[in-house]
C-alpha cells in the first residue's frame, strides 16, 4: 500500500479501461493545439461508504471527445482503492477522495496517455495537471 502524508494510502492503480481511436484524416500541418479534456471522478454514495474501509475510487478522463478535427479521442478509466487516516472527519474524507485520490489516479494514466499518443503516430501528450477542488472538471 502506498502512502501519502501518512493520512491517505493507497492500492496500486489500475487501468480498467483505455481506448484510443486515430483520427485518420488528421494532417500534422494543421497545428492542433486546443485540447478538450473532461473527466469525471466516481466512488460510492456517501451512505454506503464505510470510513473505516477502503473506498474504491474512479477517474474517468475524456480526451476530445466527439471532435472531428483533433488527432485522436481518448477515453481510458483508472481506480484504486483508497483509506483515509481515521483521525480526518468523514466531510473532509470525501474531499481528500475527491481531489487528492483523482490527482493520484491521474499522476499514473499520465505516462500510458504519452505512450499511447506517441504510438498513435502522433507526438506525445503529456496530460496537463488538472484541478479536481473545482466541480467543474
Amino acid at each position: 500500500m502506498n502512502t501519502i502524508n501518512k493520512y491517505l494510502q493507497f492500492d496500486d492503480p489500475t487501468i480498467t479501461s483505455f481506448t484510443i481511436n486515430v483520427n485518420e484524416e488528421f494532417d500534422l500541418d494543421d497545428n492542433f493545439e486546443e485540447l478538450d479534456i473532461k473527466t469525471i471522478v466516481e466512488m460510492p454514495p456517501e451512505l454506503e461508504i464505510n470510513f473505516n474501509e477502503p473506498v474504491p475510487v474512479y477517474l474517468n478522463i475524456f480526451i476530445n471527445p466527439d471532435d472531428e478535427k483533433a488527432p485522436y479521442e481518448i477515453d481510458a478509466r483508472i481506480t484504486s482503492m483508497f483509506t483515509v487516516s481515521n483521525d480526518i472527519s468523514e466531510t473532509e474524507t470525501l474531499q481528500i477522495l475527491q481531489t487528492d485520490a483523482a490527482t493520484i489516479l491521474l499522476s499514473y494514466l499520465r505516462p500510458m496517455v504519452s505512450m499511447m499518443t506517441a504510438a498513435s503516430g502522433f507526438p506525445a501528450m503529456t496530460l496537463p495537471m488538472l484541478d479536481f477542488s473545482d466541480s467543474d472538471d
